[in-house]
């Protein structure tokens, strides 16, 4: 906690020295990404802006499904959006760091037009503040595509934001696992399709109005290594996990040997890893 702390006070006067409009907050265990408006007045249509590609704006659109929001006010009784706002835990700054290494400066309203115009047609589950972002700046919705495809780096930017990389001591496997709330957007994505060989197992839990996409199979382990070589992780812990399961898959059966076996060493020295 201590060195995440320090690690947002640093990147926090580097943004500062060189003069960013975005702004970083910690907050407990927590870090925000808050990318600003600077003009509240009518949009600016610009053809050339020197803010990054279309295809930065897609990585940046994988990232918004975490605990973030569109922050739209009323302002003289109209709709403005003032802030996209993504947060993570303060561990995964690498993730925020990339953004902004990707994006530069996006703080002015054009700018800002063109983000928004770039991930319409990308978002599936921030929907409702996407809508209203759309409308306060004059842009048509798009509804994105919920059947994911292959290899898509989609599912990596939901895991970097909402997923679990764990190890399952009773089922001995390491499972991905994604959980969100139940409702009209979340229970359309389609996930089938995205790690060859490897369709997750879907749970609805009425209790928590909850939806849950789960990669527990143990023979499916070794896709969904493949996967994630191929779409990196840009949170380091989720991704240390997933570049452990070959080993794992190697040793996995030393579980059962007796306990002072040199094999049943080795599998307690990796679990302890």
């Amino acid at each position: 906690m201590f060195l995440g702390c320090c690690l947002l006070c640093i990147l926090y006067y580097y943004l500062s020295f060189f003069s960013f409009k975005k702004k970083i907050d910690a907050h407990r265990n927590f870090k925000f990404l808050t990318i600003h408006s600077e003009k509240d007045n009518k949009p600016v249509f610009s053809k050339n802006t020197d803010i990054q590609s279309a295809e930065n704006c897609k990585g940046f659109s994988e990232t918004t499904h975490g605990d973030g929001n569109f922050d739209i006010r009323s302002i003289n009784s109209k709709l403005v959006l003032k802030t996209i706002r993504i947060k993570l835990h303060n561990r995964d700054i690498r993730i925020l760091t990339r953004i902004q290494n990707r994006l530069h400066i996006v703080s002015k309203r054009e700018e800002m037009l063109f983000l928004i115009n770039n991930i319409n047609g990308l978002i599936r589950l921030k929907v409702v503040g996407l809508k209203k972002s759309c409308d306060s700046l004059g842009i048509d919705y798009k509804e994105a595509n919920y059947n994911i495809e292959r290899n898509d780096p989609y599912l990596a930017g939901l895991v970097d934001t909402d997923g679990t990389v764990v190890y399952n001591y009773a089922g001995n496997r390491i499972e991905c696992n994604l959980e969100f709330e139940n409702n009209e957007f979340s229970s359309k994505l389609n996930l089938d399709n995205v790690i060859p060989n490897y369709i997750p197992s879907v749970l609805v839990r009425k209790s928590h109005n909850s939806i849950s996409y789960k990669y527990q199979n143990v023979k499916g382990m070794v896709f969904l290594y493949e996967y994630f070589m191929k779409n990196r992780l840009y949170s380091d812990f989720k991704f240390y996990r997933i570049s452990k399961i070959k080993k794992f898959i190697e040793i996995r059966e030393f579980k059962n040997e007796p306990k002072e076996s040199l094999e049943f060493k080795k599998y307690s020295e990796f679990m302890l890893d």
